[in-house]
């Protein structure tokens, strides 16, 4: 996993969603992007940090 990946996951579980984080983590280990289902109810900088680790999950799969 990618820094940002690592960081997104980390603050995912900060925020007391282990669960998403699992999923996210998951997603990405498979070289593919994380979708939530729903609306996350994070802060922005957190929804950034998925955004680009999506990003590298797709630079790392190419």
């Amino acid at each position: 996993m990618t820094p940002h990946q690592d960081k997104a996951v980390w603050e995912l579980c900060c925020q007391g969603l282990h669960g998403i984080a699992a999923e996210a983590e998951q997603a990405w280990a498979r070289g593919q992007d994380y979708t939530p289902k729903g609306q996350l109810p994070v802060a922005r900088e957190i929804r950034e940090l998925i955004r680009i680790a999506n990003w590298e999950s797709q630079r790392q799969a190419a």
